[in-house]
């Protein structure tokens, strides 16, 4: 299989796809949105994207361009250790910068403060390049937060360990095509009130909960038009009879007359990993 991921080579997501995708060849892409459309055209069999941090919350850019396709959806959730390391190069004398992606520099921010509040910090595209950044320009005033591998690989040497602890990001596994219900599952699903009202979103909601079904998750993003379009994460399956009615009902709720595409939209349904729990890695 063609498996795609959030590039570039040597970060995380790549070393992930390695350890769930062995044989398989790997594609790194970038951005997300490249991913997920890679996917949705069928150019690569699957895609791997983060969704999801322990401690920056959701990843943006990997909810909305879901939004945006027709087909591709996520077939599984996984998490996974995700273990920050600072490192500069071995002729180091002092530290002024410390480059890193712009989540991996949000992750580690309690640590950075502490440790070295006056150092500037500066967003790249990927943990990849700030480490290769430094090698390439011999900065010895520079740091890096990248993960272990990835500095020793490039002849770095490692300051500090783990300096974000108990860091975990969750990543999609997205596909094509449906999911059967196992009996322990979770459903990703957007809904885009077209008008808005009193107590809309609680209307909303109160469909689910009516029916015993519970919520992991709920986040709003604004849409770009002056309203805004919700995302939920519930317990259960898009098949599941209770699940169905719920949503039903709450498409009706919003748009009786089917007048818009897509007021609810399902991102997909796939097993429950309790993934703040469990690691793969």
């Amino acid at each position: 299989m063609k498996i795609a991921y959030l590039g570039p080579e040597n970060t995380f997501t790549e070393n992930i796809t390695k350890k769930l995708f062995p044989e398989d060849e790997l594609i790194p892409i970038k951005p997300i949105r490249k991913v997920i459309q890679a996917v949705e055209l069928g150019n690569v069999d699957k895609g791997i994207v983060p969704i999801e941090n322990f401690y920056s919350g959701e990843v943006i850019e990997t909810l909305d361009a879901l939004t945006e396709v027709s087909r591709t959806r996520i077939i599984e959730s996984i998490g996974f250790s995700i273990k920050h390391c600072l490192g500069t190069l071995p002729e180091n004398s002092e530290i002024k910068k410390i480059f890193s992606k712009d989540q991996a520099i949000n992750q580690c921010s309690k640590y950075l403060c502490e440790n070295y509040p006056n150092v500037e910090t500066i967003s790249v595209s990927s943990t990849s390049e700030a480490v290769n950044r430094i090698k390439n320009e011999n900065m010895l005033d520079a740091g890096a937060i990248a993960s272990e591998e990835a500095l020793l690989n490039n002849n770095l040497k490692i300051l500090s360990k783990e300096i974000c602890p108990n860091n975990k990001t969750r990543f999609a596994i997205l596909g094509n095509e449906e999911t059967k219900p196992t009996g322990d599952d979770k459903t990703f699903l957007t809904f885009h009130p077209v008008k808005d009202r009193p107590g809309i979103l609680q209307s909303c909601l109160g469909f689910f909960s009516n029916l015993g079904i519970n919520l992991d998750y709920i986040q709003s993003r604004p849409d770009g038009k002056g309203g805004y379009r919700f995302y939920i994460e519930l317990k259960g399956h898009e098949k599941d009879k209770a699940v169905k009615i719920a949503i039903k009902s709450l498409k009706y709720s919003l748009d009786s007359e089917d007048n818009y595409q897509e007021v609810v939209k399902i991102l997909g349904s796939f097993p429950n990993t309790d993934w703040k729990k469990n690691n793969k890695i």
